[in-house]
């Protein structure tokens, strides 16, 4: 149980499409404000290569793993926003609701079944409505272009062979996803959104490194100076 004692930090998702560069942020970010950084379930993720191979075959699979995973993810994360855990609040790389913009688009292509979309929306309900709420949502906007290169450098570079084959069409359709997602979320339509407010940052930029100093000062400035 929460005390309501205890100050509130904030609580913070960053959500982008895939080869945005959401964990370098939340690491550059988080560090320099003393929140916890709760990064994605990547290793370990039995689904992740058979699912890259076969879409159709393992998404509902993938999706309930995932959703399981960031449900643990986001119930440390709501503790650390209590201050029990020694930081100051917790910034989280992509959340419960940023996994079903996936889950809804697979299920829009055929790749989950109405039935088990169904099966995925009741447990998305019911573990939402048992987490804080976000104190913002910071979407790093990346054209589908920027993050289809970036992916393609890191599979050279890191060696991520299960995103080889991942085609710009697809980062095309998670942005849609996306821009839908922050619709609901600002007018209050999920299960957790009444009055979230939404910091959308153009990144764009490949080669510029950011001040890291001034992005994280801008993060620490949409949440402390309210309006």
């Amino acid at each position: 149980m929460i005390n309501p004692s205890k100050p509130r930090y904030p609580l913070l998702w960053v959500e982008a499409i895939i080869g945005a560069g959401k964990t370098r942020f939340c690491r550059e970010v988080g560090k320099r404000l003393n929140l916890r950084i709760i990064e994605e379930p990547v290793d370990g993720n039995p689904y992740l290569e058979p699912f890259y191979k076969d879409q159709p075959a393992n998404a509902f699979a993938m999706q309930i793993w995932l959703l399981h995973q960031r449900h643990k993810m986001q119930q440390l994360a709501a503790l650390e926003a209590t201050g029990v855990g020694g930081y100051e609040g917790a910034i989280l790389d992509r959340s419960l609701s940023g996994d079903r913009v996936f889950a809804k688009m697979h299920m829009k292509k055929g790749n989950i079944r109405e039935l088990d979309w169904h099966n995925y929306e009741n447990c998305y309900d019911g573990m939402c409505r048992t987490l804080l709420p976000p104190t913002r949502i910071i979407f790093l906007d990346v054209q589908p272009e920027t993050a289809y290169e970036r992916i393609q450098k890191r599979i050279k570079d890191e060696g991520r062979t299960c995103e080889e084959g991942l085609p710009l069409s697809y980062l095309e359709e998670l942005r849609a996803g996306y821009m839908e997602l922050l619709q609901e979320a600002e007018h209050g339509l999920m299960p957790w959104s009444h009055a979230v407010k939404v910091k959308e940052l153009i990144w764009d930029p490949i080669n510029d490194m950011p001040n890291w100093d001034r992005v994280a000062a801008t993060i620490r400035d949409s949440y402390t100076h309210v309006s």
